[in-house]
């Protein structure tokens, strides 16, 4: 990332640069060569140090030539796999297609690699442009993404806390719960409610699951206390209404979930008198 605080010179700066950087070598006798250096271990910038004295200590270290190349902006390759690019912004680069945006002067000396270089400060403040308006496109898509969550959970627990959600069937409660989330989603474009139609219904099973799982650790009580209710000791000759008693009595103590119906059979079948 750059800023206004990094060295840069004028687009006029930099084409007299570039003009001068092979002739002023020349003059040094250092030949000018077109070569591919590794990365500087010395590393000079314009406008903080001249184009002479960079050439000076290039003679100084002995170096046995220079490579003067020039780097092109490319509007496209410099917007690529950019969302939302601001059209200013992209204006601007387009402007800007195939200008200048710097110079390399690049040396070897006693083993020490060297550079010169030089930006412009138009590509500097462009860059600086594009790098502030990715992070305000990456705070917006933050906040965007925080606001879909808070609704797909909020979707979420509405669908859990809701009687009818509760009181159906586990094996049919899946479409119960979509319709439910359908039924609230303010549009197509509510994308917090698709991501509550993809989430709800695991969260829903895993809620009932516990609820279930809580009751079950408390399996000999429950039952107790089954046996003890008035209207199971008036209808526990007749398995039907028997049965309903049960039912309604597992709703009671999960908060509202229906249990599965091999469940309901499991635990009739424990709780059941002799015969």
């Amino acid at each position: 990332m750059t800023d206004d605080t990094d060295p840069a010179v004028t687009a006029a700066e930099l084409q007299e640069l570039f003009s001068r950087a092979s002739l002023e070598a020349s003059a040094r006798g250092l030949r000018v060569l077109p070569a591919t250096l590794r990365e500087p271990e010395v590393f000079f910038m314009a406008p903080e140090v001249s184009l002479d004295d960079a050439l000076d200590v290039a003679v100084q270290v002995g170096a046995a030539f220079v490579s003067v190349t020039e780097e092109l902006f490319d509007a496209a390759e410099f917007l690529d796999d950019i969302e939302e690019v601001p059209a200013g912004l992209r204006n601007a680069a387009g402007s800007h297609d195939g200008d200048r945006t710097g110079i390399d002067v690049r040396w070897i000396g006693g083993g020490t690699s060297y550079a010169y270089w030089a930006k412009a400060a138009w590509w500097r403040d462009l860059t600086a442009e594009l790098a502030e308006s990715q992070e305000d496109a990456d705070e917006k898509r933050a906040r965007e993404h925080r606001a879909w969550m808070a609704r797909a959970q909020q979707l979420i627990q509405e669908a859990i806390d809701d009687e009818g959600v509760r009181a159906a069937k586990p094996m049919s409660r899946k479409p119960v719960v979509e319709a439910f989330i359908r039924s609230r989603a303010g549009s197509a474009d509510d994308v917090g409610a698709g991501y509550a139609l993809r989430w709800a219904p695991g969260r829903v099973t895993e809620e009932w699951r516990s609820a279930y799982a809580l009751l079950d650790q408390t399996s000999d009580l429950f039952i107790a206390d089954l046996r003890d209710r008035d209207d199971w000791q008036r209808l526990k000759w007749n398995p039907a209404a028997r049965r309903e008693v049960l039912l309604t009595f597992a709703m009671s103590r999960t908060g509202g979930w229906a249990p599965t119906d091999k469940w309901l059979k499991d635990k009739d079948g424990k709780s059941a008198p002799a015969k």
